[in-house]
């Protein structure tokens, strides 16, 4: 039986990265093409397939993805490059009389001499010429003082591949390569996929959930009354008790993350933070890239310390100096990613060295290469260490769980590395950029993260005598198969409107949305266990009270706003990239992968004599009070600014819902009176989370010289 959990989530690891090299195959054959040059029906040369790829290149190097979007992919406040260059091309011809769009701005393909060439109509290329001015100015500063970025001293050249790169994202849009997005209306408009997509997920969600349900509640019978075990375990040691300084910089991680958050709350309502402009210095862009790599870095230094701390009960041998090697090498990474981030988006890293060096421009893989090969390395040498552990702990009911720990680390490191690809140079064409970005994405956060996770706090539910090994062992195993298979194939859902082919929008809408269920089993046994009351000491009442605030906003922020919101073809076209992505990713990180992970520190604290039982329950009143802040941050904030953008997109168009300012000069979206109202709303729920990660902070920082010297 264990083996048998053990070997489906190697299967499952293996599985789905065959997948997506065998569909890459296809994939890559049915790309959005890139024409060699674009004239107009007189000849004029407008832009080069080669300006096109430069300007994806100089979008990177600014890190302008991280400020506003293209195709939907990048930042959720600046502008959507894609659909403002439709707007201003769709207003050039309706100030020329013209009332059918589609066939005046429709680019014709055509094959002349070996080479690809897209002809478009001359009020397309007065179009693409006020593009070009526009964007030229805008990033220069000259338009609106308001724009939140430091200003860029474009050359004509830079600005030319830009704006090129813009409209050819606008040409494949207006040609259908995207099923319809971003809506314009009379110009690019839904198909009929994005229906039949959301009628096979509901349809192929409901013929599965019936008899996966059933699985789980045999479960249940079969193991509920196995005998339990409750280990007793010693103090840690010294090389263990370094993990707690790991531990300790991640709480800084995250409080730093915290404050970066509320600045680009004030940078969304206003240019200064009380009147103070730092926009020069930390701009929006770089303020988002570290404010996702903050959330990403200490929740992963939380985990690399925790198995330092806990690996050694297992039989591991970690000497202090492997201890601060690890820490050491984990410190270096994260410092180059945040520095490599700032000073690239700056423009300070030198040419030769910015993609390798300092960041990528990949919004949420915007690391350098370098780093993210690093990552890939020390994940790779955690998963030996935690692989050698399996085979030689005396602890047999610790033997698939730490295989399943083992396999999350290693499918993690591999996502890390497909991440760094092409190494060198940015990949030449965005679609095949996409493809390979939301492998890695997927693979840290909804494919291997999990199987990293629930084997640990399943580990800790049964040391501490809530959970019978065999039950912990098919819940770790059926939860890591499930969420690596459906998460990471799952990956196609942000496919849709990329320019990849259109199977992909049945494929990735439906196993996405799969993917929710070992979550709802994870609620179910939490549930179970505190209402049979089961819980007798305070870390036992402090294990299931995290999980269960972690599994209820995780099956909130994915579930419900995640597969049953935004995830439905027929629903994200609306909001796809919209704060509809912000309702659910301030809800299913925080609190499906941050509450477990403080509660790491807590563990570990409590073990080495930081925290006392009194701790204990200050600490899980903080955890819930935190949950509570990102409710309210969802409830009075984002949401209702959701809900704005789906009203405004849906009759303006796409391009509206994310504008400061409009071709003409009058206000955009984000300057509307009432949506700035909502914007400072979420201060309330800011507020809540930062008062309960004051205590956390508070009582690590008393604890952490007496746990060092126990």
């Amino acid at each position: 039986m264990k083996n048998g959990f053990t070997k489906l989530v190697l299967v499952a690891a293996i599985l789905v990265y065959i997948v997506y090299g065998v569909m890459a195959f296809y994939t890559f054959q049915n790309l959005p093409p890139i024409p060699d040059k674009v004239v107009t029906e007189t000849g004029e040369l407008l832009f080069t397939g080669q300006d096109v790829v430069d300007g994806k290149v100089l979008v990177q190097r600014y890190g302008l993805q991280d400020y506003g979007s293209f195709l939907g992919f990048g930042g959720y406040f600046g502008m959507d490059y894609t659909a403002y260059t439709l707007h201003i091309l769709a207003e050039t011809a309706k100030e020329a009389g013209i009332e059918d769009l589609k066939a005046a701005l429709e680019p014709r393909f055509e094959q002349q001499g070996g080479e690809t060439i897209a002809v478009v109509s001359d009020v397309f290329a007065e179009g693409y010429r006020r593009a070009l001015d526009f964007y030229t100015r805008f990033f220069r500063g000259e338009i609106t003082q308001e724009t939140r970025l430091a200003p860029l001293d474009l050359t004509p050249d830079e600005a030319k591949k830009i704006t090129a790169f813009f409209t050819w994202g606008a040409m494949i849009a207006i040609k259908g390569y995207t099923n319809g997005f971003p809506y314009y209306p009379g110009l690019v408009e839904p198909t009929i996929s994005s229906v039949k997509a959301t009628w096979v997920t509901i349809f192929l969600l409901l013929l599965v959930v019936m008899p996966l349900v059933g699985y789980v509640l045999l479960k249940f019978i079969d193991y509920w009354r196995d005998r339990r075990v409750t280990v007793e375990l010693p103090p840690p040691s010294r090389a263990q008790r370094l993990a707690l300084v790991g531990m300790a910089l991640a709480a800084l991680g995250l409080a730093v993350q915290g404050l970066l958050g509320g600045y680009m709350m004030h940078l969304y309502a206003e240019q200064t933070l009380y009147g103070v402009d730092l926009t020069g210095i930390l701009p929006f862009n770089v303020a988002r890239a570290l404010h996702y790599n903050l959330a990403i870095l200490w929740i992963v230094v939380t985990w690399v310390s925790f198995a330092i701390f806990i690996l050694p009960y297992f039989g591991a041998k970690i000497t202090e100096k492997h201890a601060l090697a690890i820490l050491g090498a984990g410190a270096v990474t994260a410092l180059g990613i945040l520095f490599g981030i700032w000073l690239t988006y700056l423009g300070k890293m030198p040419d030769s060295i910015w993609f390798i060096l300092g960041s990528q421009g990949r919004p949420v893989i915007s690391q350098g290469t370098l780093w993210l090969l690093l990552v890939a390395g020390l994940l790779t040498y955690l998963a030996l260490v935690v692989y050698r552990t399996a085979k030689t702990t005396p602890l047999e009911p610790a033997r698939p769980l730490l295989k399943i720990l083992a396999i999350g680390l290693a499918g993690a490191a591999a996502g890390a590395f497909v991440g760094a690809l092409p190494i060198v140079r940015p990949w030449s064409h965005f679609t095949v950029d996409e493809y390979f970005r939301w492998i890695t994405i997927h693979s840290f956060v909804e494919g291997f993260w999990p199987a990293i996770l629930v084997p640990i706090l399943v580990a800790l539910l049964i040391v501490t005598g809530l959970v019978p090994p065999k039950l912990g062992i098919a819940v770790a195993g059926m939860d890591a198969a499930l969420e690596i298979a459906t998460g990471m194939i799952g990956t196609a859902h942000h496919y849709y409107w990329g320019g990849e082919p259109t199977f992909w929008m049945y494929v990735g809408a439906a196993m996405s949305t799969l993917e929710v269920l070992p979550i709802g089993f994870l609620i179910a046994y939490a549930i179970v266990l505190w209402r049979r009351g089961e819980m007798k000491t305070e870390l036992q009442k402090t294990l299931v009270t995290f999980i269960l605030v972690a599994a209820l906003g995780g099956a909130i922020g994915v579930i419900a706003f995640g597969a049953g919101l935004i995830n439905m073809p027929v629903v994200n076209y609306y909001l796809h990239g919209s704060q509809g992505t912000m309702v659910h990713a301030h809800l299913a990180m925080p609190l499906a992968y941050g509450i477990p992970s403080i509660l790491m520190w807590v563990v570990a604290f409590y073990l080495a004599g930081g925290f006392s039982d009194t701790t204990l329950r200050k600490l899980r009143k903080a955890a819930i009070v935190m949950a509570i802040g990102f409710y309210l941050q969802i409830l009075v904030s984002l949401g209702p600014l959701m809900l704005k953008q789906f009203d405004a997109g849906s009759s303006q168009g796409y391009w509206f819902i994310k504008s400061l300012v409009t071709p003409d000069g009058s206000p955009g979206f984000w300057m509307d009176g009432t949506v700035k109202a909502l914007v400072w709303a979420r201060l309330l729920g800011d507020l809540v989370v930062a008062a309960a990660l004051l205590v956390f902070l508070v009582e690590i920082a008393k604890a952490l010289p007496r746990a060092l010297k126990s």
